[in-house]
């Protein structure tokens, strides 16, 4: 396949989340451009976008700055609106392929532009993190059915397609996602959920777990080193070790994030093993030069708020990495 000629930015961004865009609005402040984003969603926003306004919604994401709860569309718009007041082009629905660190380029498809190649001064990858899956978890046996849904899968089908899955949900994880979900999951007419994991106590903390029994009093059962799912159309229960059976009628598998240091991986920038963080230098600069990484790629749980500003201290990197390569 015959690609266009490269286009050359200043900065490009992999990632339209709160990290991307933090640091897309940090450069833009520094009057640096030309600035592109490529995301391969439709909307910018990241996992805020997700969670849409309707009746009912969640307020579950912070605005440190003007100490206020968020809908997850609210957030997304205020990052938006942020954005606007700069020239950053944003190049949605675009998969990167491919890039290469040597040479600070980066393969892409789109709808609009096709296969294409754009090259930078700089890159930032704010490519953010995914669940850890059942088989990663490794306590979790039996058969695979239809029913069990990552977090960002529920709110595509609950928010994206109008579609409400599940009524007597098990959730596996307990962190702030997954109680997030849990409260999601009951105002649209779910049985309050119960949580599965590993440690004695749950991994999200008391405030948060106080500030979401508003909407679900969820149970947890903690300690579990073994779970097995029952059920081979659909989950109908999960049994624990000591033999007790808990009903449901699916599973959400939540938190647990690993980085999603794919990309990181394929152009031989350095990943720590078996983690999968990217290897950082000082300034959040990535095994080759002129590459950086912010947000949820770096490793942990980290909410959208935490994300934006992150991104803001890493484009101030960026612009003292362009400042001494043009000397």
């Amino acid at each position: 396949m015959k690609h266009k000629q490269a286009e050359h930015v200043a900065v490009a961004i992999i990632g339209a989340g709160p990290a991307g865009i933090g640091a897309a609005v940090g450069l833009g402040k520094q009057g640096i451009k030309p600035i592109v984003i490529i995301d391969r969603q439709k909307e910018m926003g990241g996992i805020p976008a997700l969670y849409k306004k309707k009746k009912n919604s969640l307020a579950t994401f912070a605005a440190w700055t003007r100490g206020r709860m968020l809908t997850g569309e609210e957030y997304a718009q205020k990052l938006r609106d942020k954005l606007s007041k700069y020239d950053i082009h944003l190049w949605n629905e675009s998969q990167v392929l491919d890039i290469d660190s040597k040479g600070k380029g980066i393969t892409f498809i789109s709808p609009g532009k096709g296969y294409s190649d754009v090259t930078a001064e700089a890159v930032i990858m704010a490519c953010g993190a995914r669940e850890r899956s059942l088989a990663e978890r490794g306590w979790v046996t039996g058969p695979r059915p239809a029913r069990i849904f990552f977090t960002k899968h529920l709110l595509d089908l609950i928010d994206g397609n109008d579609c409400f899955p599940l009524k007597k949900p098990v959730i596996i994880g307990s962190d702030l996602v997954a109680y997030a979900a849990a409260a999601k999951l009951k105002t649209m007419g779910a049985s309050d959920a119960i949580l599965i994991d590993t440690p004695h106590r749950p991994q999200c903390s008391l405030p948060e777990r106080l500030y979401f029994r508003r909407w679900a009093k969820s149970e947890y059962r903690g300690r579990v080193k073994n779970l097995k799912v029952i059920g081979n159309h659909v989950p109908s229960a999960v049994k624990l070790a000591d033999g007790e059976l808990i009903p449901c009628d699916g599973i959400v598998v939540s938190g647990e994030l690993i980085p999603n240091s794919e990309l990181a991986l394929l152009g031989n920038l350095k990943v720590e093993l078996p983690s999968r963080k990217p290897i950082l230098k000082k300034g959040y600069r990535l095994s080759e030069s002129g590459w950086f990484a912010t947000g949820n790629i770096l490793g942990g749980f980290h909410g959208a708020e935490w994300c934006y500003f992150n991104g803001q201290r890493v484009a101030r990197s960026v612009v003292k990495y362009l400042s001494d390569s043009s000397k």
